[in-house]
């Protein structure tokens, strides 16, 4: 037995040289350099420069030689009716052309971009410009102003589909990249980490938990994509907290996950179909909690419509609703969430309480007008 350790500590002692001056893997993580993760996704990031008529200032970017190059100054907008003045007699126009700047996905080969409504809307004209410079036309614009999600159908074409993958789960903590064209200096990319989940911005919409991050969004990200350490699209940033228009490292995306389901249907239907129960509710005061003593929260229903799913399946006033289709409720934009995520025509599960007794119903919701 002695022989036999000694021996396998010789042998140790040999190897180990060997061992702690092995070349570490092929990683460019561990390399310092996140450039293979995030090179395959640049492609997918564009940036989308509008013109529209506004009374405001105009931005600089309408001066830029490099942006104004891409818009004829000379001709009309599109939506202009009324006849030109005569240049004759002095007069003035209160209305001035206004070129903005924000940033798009490309989902699919065939040129499909997602962007934020807000970026488009009210725009005269259009126009894409690709990681490398390349121009592309807008054919269409469908936007969902809702969830402020917008679908352009482009000329653009790719050789493949964005790259999906499995979404890997957003967690507090995950590395996070922005790409974008941040104050129209062209594409960049900035790295940061998830700073919470599941934020809820009533401000802008109603219907999405964003994800905030502190990777720097800037004037001309929103719309692009928020990328993971893996490379895979988790979000798309809409928004900054900010007391002077810059980042000050509080920034807001859609989770990619919402992004794709409301741009399917824009693209397939031209708009996005909710599901409606019939029925409002209020967050239970810590009084009437206690009284019902049942941890998971609840809402209590304070409305119900006639001829709605709710009263057709006898879901009163002074219930208190406990989940939606098995999702736990206890604010009130939670509710409408999760009803108007839902799709027209499914039937979910509601539970209730009615006098302290639990009650399940089953529903089938009909379409918000």
């Amino acid at each position: 037995m002695p022989i036999l350790i000694g021996a396998l500590v010789g042998l140790l002692l040999v190897l180990w040289p060997l061992w702690s001056h092995r070349s570490p893997p092929d990683n460019s993580v561990i390399r310092g350099s996140y450039a293979d993760i995030l090179e395959p996704v640049l492609p997918y990031a564009v940036s989308i420069l509008t013109n529209r008529k506004s009374e405001e200032v105009p931005s600089d970017l309408a001066n830029d030689p490099y942006f104004s190059k891409y818009f004829d100054q000379t001709q009309p907008s599109v939506n202009q009716t009324e006849p030109p003045v005569n240049q004759t007699e002095p007069s003035f126009d209160p209305t001035r052309e206004q070129t903005t700047l924000g940033s798009g996905i490309v989902l699919s080969k065939t040129g499909l971009v997602v962007t934020n409504a807000h970026v488009v809307r009210s725009a005269d004209n259009i126009i894409i410009l690709t990681h490398l410079g390349r121009r592309a036309s807008v054919i269409r614009t469908l936007i969902d102003p809702e969830t402020d999600i917008a679908v352009l159908e482009t000329d653009l074409r790719l050789s493949r589909d964005l790259p999906m993958g499995l979404e890997s789960p957003v967690r507090v903590g995950d590395i996070a990249f922005t790409i974008g064209n941040p104050f129209g200096i062209g594409q960049s990319v900035s790295m940061g980490v998830i700073s919470a989940t599941g934020r809820q911005q009533p401000g802008l919409t109603t219907l999405t938990d964003f994800i905030q991050t502190d990777a720097a969004i800037n004037p001309g990200n929103s719309g692009g994509p928020l990328v993971n350490a893996q490379g895979q699209v988790i979000g798309m940033n809409t928004a900054i907290f900010s007391s002077t228009g810059g980042s000050q490292g509080i920034g807001f995306a859609i989770p990619f996950g919402q992004v794709k389901a409301v741009a399917d249907q824009l693209s397939k239907n031209g708009l996005v179909s909710r599901g409606y129960l019939g029925i409002d509710v209020a967050e239970l005061t810590p009084k009437q909690q206690a009284s019902l003593g049942h941890a998971s929260g609840g809402l209590s229903i304070v409305s119900v419509k006639a001829d709605s799913p709710a009263a057709d399946n006898d879901i009163r006033i002074g219930d208190v609703l406990l989940t939606i289709d098995g999702a736990p409720v206890s604010t009130r934009t939670k509710a409408v969430r999760l009803i108007s995520q839902l799709m027209p025509g499914k039937g979910i599960a509601i539970d209730l309480l009615r006098g302290g007794v639990a009650v399940e119903k089953r529903v089938f919701l009909s379409q918000r007008n």
